[in-house]
């Protein structure tokens, strides 16, 4: 008899258990499939749920993605720094600040006492890597803005080479030229033609659909690991023989019967940021960037990108669009409020630069609870120990929440597309 595999969430990762495993059901809360990987309109305006790009080299993901028609983009993001725009990464790209502040800037590089050592947080991983001057006008604004958090309280386990670190000739030749050579992780990246990022996983989701494998509207609100039973808030449940949950570890925890005080306690622990984005349709555009960072602490986004130049298909002709990303602790805080978050992107628009107010068409304000996990330093102890023990209760965790890990788009399937191959034994 063929062994019963549930999936409870429909993003990216669920969607990797499903490739793997075709006959798996998956189970999403929601009215549709794609989590932060989907989208939504505004008229004839279309958004991502956040900036969302493909650079994935692995083979797998390449030959999924690429039979969706795409554009190819050459990555040149820039960053907002005390009211001036640099390419990014800003650390090897001062050429247009003020000479004083390039004085400094290098002066703080020199000076900076190196990797090689146990940092133990992520500030000091920053102060050490770049110097005090980088640090507080580039690094400490923008980190404070975009993880919520105390950065000293952060470990670094979760860099990797998301932030590049210059040698000196670089830092010195970056504030002589204005072109310098592109150091960004990727080099080339993708974007659907049409239908937003969504479209990448379109086919997985028409297939799951028309078998009769997704379910949506189930929300899962009790598991019993020695039972194998997922309980849904609708009434009905159903029966598993394996378990694969892209549900925020947090919250599966709290919905699992017999989870150890410790084990739960560690859970609650956890933290996240969730994001409040502003999107805007503009009525024309005097900056196209097809992503940017903003540094400056009196803007309250962290990150913003232009549909409308990751394809225009997302936007009327004559027209453009924008997306702020304005972050907030998801444990310790709220988002904040829809007037004062429209207002202040209203204003940045003006302070960027890219248009000004009598070009907006309108706002659109949501909140996504989930945008990222935090990286904290007793996270990395605790961990460990979460993850063992859903092993030994047979539930499997995979995707960003699931695993509680900084996983791109890609490793978030991969990490469902890996779980479903070995359940399948």
């Amino acid at each position: 008899m063929q062994q019963k595999k549930v999936v409870l969430g429909a993003g990216i990762a669920g969607l990797g258990v499903y490739h793997a495993d075709p006959s798996a059901e998956i189970y999403e809360a929601s009215d549709g499939a794609g989590g932060l990987c989907g989208g939504f309109s505004v008229g004839d305006f279309y958004f991502d749920r956040a900036v969302h790009l493909s650079f994935s080299k692995d083979p797998l993901v390449r030959e999924i993605f690429d039979r969706t028609p795409q554009y190819t983009h050459i990555p040149s993001p820039y960053s907002f720094v005390h009211g001036t725009w640099l390419r990014h990464p800003a650390q090897n790209n001062l050429y247009p600040l003020p000479p004083g502040e390039k004085v400094e800037a290098v002066k703080g590089f020199l000076k900076r006492k190196g990797r090689g050592r146990d940092t133990g947080s992520f500030a000091q991983w920053l102060l050490d890597g770049y110097g005090e001057y980088l640090y507080g006008m580039v690094f400490k604004p923008y980190n404070e803005k975009y993880w919520c958090t105390d950065l000293e309280g952060m470990g670094t386990a979760w860099i990797g080479d998301r932030i590049y670190q210059p040698t000196l000739d670089e830092v010195l030749l970056g504030t002589y030229m204005g072109e310098t050579p592109n150091t960004y992780y990727a080099k080339k990246m993708y974007y659907p033609i049409g239908g937003g990022y969504f479209q990448y996983l379109k086919g997985m989701v028409g297939e799951a659909m028309s078998r009769g494998k997704l379910h949506l509207y189930k929300k899962a609100v009790r598991v019993d690991p020695v039972g194998r039973m997922v309980y849904f808030a609708d009434g009905t449940k159903t029966q598993y023989d394996g378990l694969y949950s892209s549900i925020p570890l947090p919250e599966l925890l709290r919905m699992v019967d017999g989870v150890p005080k410790g084990i739960l306690g560690k859970g609650e622990g956890l933290e996240h940021t969730g994001v409040a984005l502003v999107s805007m349709g503009l009525r024309g555009c005097r900056v196209g960037k097809l992503w940017f960072y903003i540094h400056d602490a009196d803007i309250m986004a962290a990150r913003a990108y232009m549909p409308s130049v990751k394809s225009r298909v997302n936007a009327p002709d004559g027209c453009a669009s924008i997306q702020f990303e304005i972050y907030f602790n998801g444990r310790h805080g709220g988002a904040p409020g829809e007037g004062a978050a429209v207002a202040d992107c209203l204003a940045a628009l003006e302070k960027l630069g890219v248009a000004g107010r009598g070009d907006v068409l309108f706002t659109d304000y949501r909140v996504l609870p989930y945008g990222n996990i935090i990286g904290l330093k007793q996270t990395e102890k605790d961990l460990p120990g979460i993850l063992s023990w859903l092993k030994e209760v047979g539930i499997t965790p995979v995707g960003r929440f699931g695993r509680w890990e900084y996983l791109w788009s890609d490793q978030a399937f991969l990490s469902g597309y890996h779980a479903g191959i070995e359940g399948k034994g």
